[in-house]
């Protein structure tokens, strides 16, 4: 076992880096540095297997930026969760999904904690949360269970439940709900937007449907859709429900004037990741119908359309129209996924300029999120040697 004072010694050694100062030592030699330091603990909740635990110690923890605020505040340190101290640490803080980051104090109470794959910039925040005790879940949970009903600690309790993918967010937001009178009030309906399940039966579900305009006023409009839409999407699912009208009107029941719109969008979903040459045809008939008749205002569904045209086809009206797909996103969104995008369709049409502008702005941006560059930085390269 290493000494805390060795500990110190290759913490402060691994600090001239830059990056994240992560130790790997036992889980009391940890606690007894946060004792001695003052400082809550960061556990990398990680198994061998996972992916996204090996991209965020590879792309995240490495960034001068997050290593700065991460040793300013934190003692870090890592545990396999499958192997040694990780399978009990597993059982005592409840993480069966990864990664899992935890934050922890001295004495061992869970503060906060987040989820899955993220860009430097949500790692952060993350972080930031983890000081703040008015966002940490940990905290806000033994609020609630020493009894704490107040109307804005139960609100930031399922907000933080939801945030860190922990917990039941839904039964705490139920659960003040049925404490108000007015369900109709615009922070209950901000509230129920943001938290109402995917379950076109639940109270905060059919509430919402039922005052959908009314939500539009208080609460983003997309997110409003987002909500009513996973709900929709789940009854098709668990139904089985493949007919194209019958998904059309499941859709209509609540926009009436949209349903075929996300009806559509639904079908693309499905079909985008088929291997199958008539789901491939199905999917470009259905895009074309989309976007012939709608005005797409999500930037998200422009990158699926747009990289499932340049995976689907050749035909050059199809790539040009990926094109103006990733040139409509990036008016919505400047960011590294939707400027790789466009890059990629820019060496599919031979646009060499433009492609390298894209391209280089891809590289820029993400480096500033902390996101993987290795696709637009292949892509630069490949329009760079373009004739």
């Amino acid at each position: 076992m290493k000494s805390p004072a060795l500990i110190a010694i290759l913490l402060s050694s691994t600090l001239a880096y830059g990056q994240m100062a992560i130790l790997d030592t036992t889980w009391e030699a940890t606690l007894q540095m946060a004792r001695d330091s003052g400082k809550p603990i960061f556990v990398d909740a990680f198994t061998q297997w996972c992916g996204p635990c090996k991209w965020m110690a590879a792309h995240v923890f490495v960034r001068e930026d997050v290593g700065d605020f991460f040793n300013h505040h934190f003692i870090s340190t890592k545990m396999d969760m499958e192997h040694g101290e990780g399978l009990l640490f597993a059982r005592a803080y409840d993480v069966s999904r990864y990664p899992t980051f935890l934050f922890i104090n001295a004495k061992g109470d869970m503060l906060h904690r987040g989820l899955g794959r993220m860009s430097a910039t949500q790692f952060l925040e993350l972080g930031a949360a983890a000081l703040d005790s008015t966002r940490q879940v940990g905290t806000l949970e033994r609020a609630y269970r020493a009894g704490d009903r107040s109307p804005q600690m139960m609100r930031a309790y399922a907000r933080a439940l939801h945030k860190a993918g922990y917990g039941d967010p839904a039964a705490i937001a139920l659960e003040y709900l049925e404490e108000q009178n007015d369900w109709a009030a615009p922070e209950n309906l901000k509230l129920i937007a943001e938290l109402a399940p995917p379950d076109v039966s639940h109270a905060m579900y059919r509430f919402l449907a039922e005052n959908r305009r009314l939500a539009y006023q208080f609460a983003d409009a997309i997110l409003v859709d987002q909500t009513l839409k996973a709900g929709v999407e789940m009854k098709l699912r668990k139904e089985d429900i493949n007919d194209e009208n019958e998904i059309t009107a499941a859709f209509q029941e609540i926009w009436p004037e949209k349903g075929r719109q996300y009806a559509l969008e639904y079908q693309l979903n499905h079909l985008r990741h088929s291997k199958e040459e008539n789901d491939r045809r199905r999917f470009i008939a259905l895009a074309l119908e989309l976007d012939d008749n709608y005005v797409i205002e999500d930037a998200q569904l422009l990158q699926r359309l747009a990289w499932a045209f340049l995976i689907f086809s050749q035909e050059e009206a199809h790539l040009l129209r990926a094109f103006d797909w990733a040139k409509q996103a990036l008016k919505i969104e400047d960011n590294c996924e939707i400027n790789t995008l466009a890059a990629a369709a820019c060496l599919r049409l031979k646009e060499k300029n433009f492609g390298i502008r894209c391209a280089e702005r891809a590289i820029e941006l993400g480096n500033k999120e902390g996101v993987d560059t290795r696709m637009p930085e292949s892509l630069l390269k490949d329009l760079q040697e373009l004739e």
